[in-house]
């Protein structure tokens, strides 16, 4: 009897440490390192829109690193592809229900794989994680809800504008533009000096972030629902004005001559080599212009404001690229879904926000650290831009909120008009066609 005691006792030790180990909140709190380290060894399957993480992705290389060393029962097997061949194995991946437990995804087949309840909802996450939700812009949240659903978290800020080098408007005895008008001045000036204002490049008609960004000015996100609701027209009054001046700009000859045969990436090339005041791109670009020849006179803006415009011109284009996004499938494994929530919390911690600093990318959550302005300039400035106080944040990038074939034609509108290909009445209809269908 006295053995069936001793028995009875130690398996009712066993099971309340095994209790201990699981995490039944939802993702409250990471259990401590010691239980972590004692738990069952786990792999978590994380991929990726790029080829080559490590060299593409670095901050999200050194987070994976990081991540194992604080927990060294989790391994990760990190995999990634093009964004195309990407998107299009985790699509043939949900129908197969093999999904792996951590993607990134474009938010439209995101929204989709949500509705079919494919997805981890991370409600319980996000009220769970206090410090995590309240040093997160809620727009940055909001962009991911759907169906009453948390369906993911930013992935990474898409901060997109215009870059300049003060230098070239120091020559030019210009002032870096602030609004429309200064801009277009601008533009004449450097066009008699041979002089490109503002690098583009067509071949590649996903480059036009800062355009995107100047539509915002114009009362986008009034519009929009209804637009694609049938209910008005992207041929509107107020668009019409925005794609003038983007006609304007290129009759002052903003553009490079040979804009319609430049990539994207000439076109940076352009501009890191100092041969064009301006450049339409975002903060990835951060790391390569730090080595450029130009570093010290490059900074970052958010594009001019329009006195004609509509509504708040104040607007910085500060958003959420993409959701990370877990697989539904992890909540039936204990073990797989407490690794899944140690790796969200890990990401959006201070210590993954230092590590995204340290690679010059735009923390989501608000990071307490400081950066070296004299080692890195160019981060600097981005970071200074997207602190600047009485600007707002849109919830999403225009083209994000629209399907991929709408977004296209939206894309291809405004180098339409660069190129002089249409006129702007013309170019607003080809979306309106598109849409329609």
């Amino acid at each position: 009897m006295k053995k069936l005691s001793i028995i009875i006792i130690s398996l009712l030790v066993v099971l309340s440490l095994t209790g201990c180990g699981k995490s039944t909140d939802g993702g409250a709190k990471a259990t401590t390192d010691v239980n972590s380290n004692t738990q069952k060894p786990v792999t978590l399957s994380i991929s990726m829109h790029v080829a080559n993480v490590k060299d593409q992705e670095p901050y999200m290389y050194r987070i994976v690193q990081k991540f194992q060393e604080k927990y060294p029962n989790i391994k990760v097997d990190l995999q990634g592809d093009d964004t195309d061949t990407h998107v299009k194995k985790m699509k043939m991946a949900a129908q197969a229900n093999e999904l792996p437990d951590i993607f990134w995804m474009l938010p439209a087949p995101a929204k989709e794989m949500n509705k079919a309840g494919m997805l981890l909802d991370l409600t319980d996450f996000i009220k769970n994680n206090n410090e995590i939700a309240s040093s997160m812009d809620p727009k940055l949240i909001q962009g991911y809800q759907d169906g009453g659903k948390q369906f993911g978290l930013p992935y990474q800020a898409l901060v997109t504008g215009l870059w300049y080098n003060k230098a070239l408007f120091d020559q030019y005895k210009l002032k870096v533009p602030e609004t429309y008008d200064e801009l277009l001045a601008a533009a004449k000036v450097f066009k008699s000096h041979n002089v490109v204002t503002i690098a583009k490049g067509a071949k590649d008609a996903f480059s036009t972030w800062a355009f995107l960004g100047m539509l915002t000015r114009y009362g986008y996100f009034d519009k929009i629902d209804n637009i694609l609701a049938g209910k008005e027209k992207f041929n509107n009054p107020d668009f019409i004005k925005f794609y003038q001046k983007i006609d304007d700009l290129r009759t002052a000859g903003a553009f490079p001559e040979n804009v319609s045969t430049l990539s994207y990436f000439q076109a940076v090339d352009m501009f890191a080599s100092g041969k064009a005041a301006m450049l339409d791109a975002g903060v990835w670009e951060t790391k390569k212009l730090e080595s450029s020849p130009i570093a010290k006179n490059v900074g970052f803006s958010w594009g001019p404001t329009f006195s004609d415009g509509v509504g708040n011109q104040k607007v910085a284009m500060v958003v959420g690229a993409a959701p990370l996004v877990a697989s539904a499938e992890v909540k039936k494994d204990a073990a797989k879904y407490d690794a899944t929530t140690k790796f969200f919390q890990f990401f959006y911690s201070q210590e993954g926000a230092a590590i995204m600093a340290e690679n010059e990318a735009p923390p989501v959550v608000k990071y307490n650290g400081k950066v070296d302005k004299e080692k890195y300039p160019v981060y600097a400035s981005v970071l200074e831009q997207m602190n600047l106080p009485g600007w707002v944040r849109p919830v999403a990038q225009p083209d994000l909120v629209l399907s991929e074939a709408v977004a296209s034609a939206l894309n291809d509108s405004i180098y339409g008009v660069i190129n002089g290909i249409f006129k702007p009445s013309d170019a607003l209809n080809l979306i309106d066609k598109k849409a329609a269908h």
